[in-house]
């Protein structure tokens, strides 16, 4: 696992061109009540069933005790199924149902205590009929239990000290919607609309994204269960709810996206909790010719890892919540990623160094320290890098400040793309010019800056370059856009800009202070 040992910024400029996703062959649009103590999943025909259109399903878990009840409602009557858990490694089976002479039947089962990373399947004569998302079930002996791939909310808490990292995950009661989670805890709302979209392969859909907290709050979102061949763009995927942050989700499929109703999780990290909200995209087939303008997105394996601090400043003694995301090329969160953080001090000295964290099921990790009460003011440097089998490491960095900072800390707060009115949007047609936002907070001592964009088509090669010089005060913040035509000639698919910045220029022995990366597509 890389380990840095300076604070000049290591190479961040990534090639995001493609979209990955083979978690699901098949996908559901899936619905899920949380009542105490049952989780309710609702089973959809599969792609493959031959099954009556009017055929549907629930499966209930029971949270204290692992016990699993499915049921089908006006199936094909008279007829044998087999009930499982898939997971990629292997099959659990859960029994068999025979439904009656109007196609109604039930079955029960138990799951130990165990992880549990998969979904449900119901089969009649070898073929798949019935399945739910994808589901991260933790049952343990306190009946704990975790998951993704739903409308539940669940609160996840994480502490870490430089010796070990305990994470402990809890159910909380919910009140859901379609588009709605609520948790009991507190106020903080995450709210999606649409719940639903439905467009052809090789178009795009757009959901509309409302969180609001009980406090201000930082919040960080990813998608997870992202359809095959597709990407998910978020503007903007960080910022602060103040009470209120908006959004917006882009999924961008390709002409050869299959055909099917997914169900993707939205994941808000608001003020350290997670917050899981369920949507649904169904694609049908494409209705114009497949040509060599079609939309397309390439295949990837590159990891993309965000980093961020709940405040800019601290005193010495203060505690520091570092929070980060990890996600594939398609905009998808990769859970189980290994994470190494560190954090140098002023000097280059190293006060955290951290090598055997893991992404929750969210691709979410967290850190929590206290720095030193004979601290040294100045800007200080915290290091995460992302590694996971399969695909290429990455790695980011950002920086805060201790007391006072003789040297600039600089934090790109946002980056973003809108047409030439100023709205934000991610998709954009031959004509067009897209104006690259670029939003850069310095909490240091004040230099004249230089911010930068750079353009890659999705190839991953650069096309485009701009920059701009600004004085950076203390304390200010600077928002400047650059302006990029697209032209005739130019090839549909998704484009990548890379917002940088510098303290002088690269030729003249520049350094750069901070990076990010925003995505737009460019459609036939």
């Amino acid at each position: 696992m890389f380990r840095p040992r300076s604070r000049t910024l290591i190479a961040l400029l990534l090639s995001i061109v493609a979209a990955i996703s083979a978690a699901q062959t098949a996908g559901v649009m899936p619905r899920l009540v949380s009542a105490e103590n049952t989780l309710t999943l609702q089973l959809f025909r599969a792609p493959t069933s031959t099954e009556p259109s009017s055929a549907t399903g629930t499966v209930q878990v029971n949270l204290q005790s692992g016990q699993v009840r499915i049921e089908l409602k006006q199936a094909t009557p008279s007829s044998d199924y087999i009930a499982l858990f898939a997971t990629s490694a292997t099959n659990i089976q859960l029994g068999t149902i025979t439904t009656d002479s109007g196609g109604d039947g039930s079955s029960e089962a138990t799951l130990g205590a165990g992880n549990y990373l998969g979904l449900f399947q119901i089969t009649r004569g070898d073929i798949l009929q019935f399945i739910t998302a994808d589901t991260s079930l933790t049952l343990t002996a306190t009946s704990s239990l975790s998951v993704t791939g739903s409308a539940s909310t669940t609160a996840t808490s994480t502490q870490n000290s430089t010796s070990q990292t305990t994470t402990t995950s809890q159910i909380t009661s919910t009140e859901t919607s379609t588009n709605q989670t609520t948790t009991s805890a507190g106020p903080t709302r995450v709210q999606v609309d649409p719940s639903l979209r439905t467009i052809s392969a090789g178009a795009f859909a757009k959901f509309n994204i409302n969180i609001r907290a009980n406090q201000t709050a930082n919040v960080l979102l990813a998608a997870r269960a992202v359809p095959p061949r597709s990407v998910a763009i978020f503007t903007q995927n960080l910022g602060v709810a103040n009470p209120e942050f908006h959004s917006t989700l882009t999924i961008v499929t390709s002409a050869d996206t299959p055909i099917g109703t997914y169900g993707i999780t939205l994941i808000a990290l608001v003020g350290g909790q997670e917050f899981d909200t369920q949507i649904g995209l169904e694609v049908t087939a494409s209705s114009t010719t497949i040509t060599s303008q079609t939309t397309s997105i390439a295949a990837g394996v590159g990891l993309s890892i965000a980093l961020s601090t709940d405040q800019h400043s601290y005193d010495p003694n203060a505690t520091v919540n570092l929070q980060g995301r990890v996600t594939d090329d398609s905009g998808s969160a990769v859970a189980d990623a290994g994470v190494s953080v560190q954090v140098d001090g002023p000097t280059g000295a190293e006060i955290v160094f951290l090598s055997s964290l893991k992404t929750d099921a969210a691709g979410v990790f967290q850190v929590t320290f206290k720095l030193p009460a004979s601290a040294t003011g100045g800007t200080f440097t915290a290091f995460a890098t992302a590694t996971k089998g399969g695909f290429a490491s990455a790695t980011t960095h950002t920086t805060f400040v201790v007391g006072t900072s003789s040297t600039p800390s600089v934090v790109i707060k946002e980056v973003y793309a809108t047409d030439m009115s100023a709205t934000r949007t991610t998709t954009f047609s031959a004509g067009q010019t897209v104006l690259i936002w670029i939003v850069v907070e310095n909490s240091g001592a004040t230099f004249e800056g230089v911010i930068w964009v750079q353009i890659r088509d999705p190839n991953g090669t650069p096309i485009w370059i701009q920059f701009q010089i600004s004085q950076l005060g203390t304390g200010q913040t600077v928002k400047i856009a650059f302006g990029f035509a697209i032209t005739t000639n130019m090839k549909s698919g998704l484009y990548t800009a890379n917002a940088l910045v510098s303290d002088k220029l690269i030729s003249q022995g520049g350094t750069f202070l901070a990076s990010a990366n925003t995505e737009f597509a460019l459609t036939a």
